[in-house]
């Protein structure tokens, strides 16, 4: 099995799909939130039960802000 961490969420289910896994997914998020936060990335990924793997993601913030406030 591929690791996918810090992949990109769909890219990571895509190369899982098509290594003959079913994936399920879980959001994780700290208690502050990330405001503003575009792009879901994996953060951890589960060992394979038969065929089925768990990746937890999170949202980040990659752009970067405009202005300093």
């Amino acid at each position: 099995m591929t690791s996918v961490l810090g992949y990109p969420l769909d890219r990571a289910i895509e190369v899982l799909q098509s290594e003959g896994f079913c994936v399920k997914t879980e959001e994780a998020r700290s208690k502050k939130g990330v405001l503003d936060g575009k792009e879901q990335r994996v953060i951890r990924q589960s060992e394979p039960i038969e065929n089925n793997v768990t990746l937890v993601y999170a949202l980040f913030k990659t752009e970067p802000n405009e202005t300093n406030d």
